[in-house]
């Protein structure tokens, strides 16, 4: 599994984010930069959670799971700095914070984050 294969899956596995990505790729090239892609889905993430839509966005943690399992290097490093990092980063100008998406994280998603929390938040 490499970075490119990260957006096709999350789009398989959360069918709702396919209108805004359609509309954010209107008119570029692909391959676009996978960060910022991820990013992209990241609202999206975000959004659905603001707006109770829980079970649209379990299966992200799904895909994130398997990326850090299954992912060659770069795509781990992309799950960790383009997902986790990111949607720590964008929950915390929410009111529910990156603590709400704790418990949508599996084992290997969950260290990585809190390595992320470690690395943001030394003691």
């Amino acid at each position: 599994m490499t970075k490119y294969d990260i957006i096709p899956m999350l789009l398989q596995a959360c069918p709702g984010f396919r209108p805004q990505w359609d509309a954010y790729i209107a008119g570029r090239e692909i391959p676009l930069l996978v960060y910022i892609d991820i990013g992209e889905f990241v609202s999206y993430l975000v959004d659905s959670y603001k707006n109770g839509e829980l079970d649209a966005i379990r299966p992200a943690f799904e895909i994130l799971e398997r990326l850090l399992l299954e992912g060659d290097s770069e795509t781990q490093e992309c799950a960790v700095i383009g997902f986790i990092e990111d949607l720590q980063n964008a929950a915390l100008r929410e009111l529910f914070g990156s603590e709400a998406f704790v418990p949508f994280l599996h084992p290997r998603s969950l260290v990585a984050w809190n390595q992320v929390n470690e690395f943001w938040n030394p003691t």
